[in-house]
């Protein structure tokens, strides 16, 4: 199986589910992993075969700065899902959601969630 994988990119959303997280919101870091059978791209170095990284970028973006959800969980697996539906070549799609100010009275590095599903699992 091949990858693209694109890491820790930065947005600003308001996910949580304290009220002070949906009116300030917050950073939220996402890594999306996306697996293909084959990656056509690799061997005909056109960018038809693979997919468009600032196409996927937007469509991230556009979700975790319009999200007002509760649960970093849920936004990955809405993330998950437009992923799959972005393009028929990607076969599988991993979604990390890191929550580095989560609101937890301790020493932590990041909060986060992945989520993981295969075409036709949604």
């Amino acid at each position: 199986m091949d990858h693209v994988k694109m890491c820790d990119m930065e947005f600003y959303g308001f996910t949580g589910c304290l009220p002070e997280e949906k009116e300030k919101g917050q950073v939220f870091v996402v890594t999306c992993d996306m697996g293909f059978e084959e990656l056509p791209g690799a061997r005909t170095d056109e960018l038809s075969g693979t997919v468009d990284y600032s196409e996927v970028y937007e469509l991230i973006k556009d979700i975790v700065s319009s999200s007002r959800g509760n649960l970093i969980e849920n936004l990955a697996y809405r993330l998950v899902e437009c992923v799959l539906g972005y393009s028929e070549l990607i076969s599988e799609v991993s979604i990390t959601v890191s929550k580095p100010s989560a609101p937890v009275d301790g020493v932590f590095r990041t909060m986060e969630t992945t989520i993981t599903r295969r075409r036709g699992e949604i």
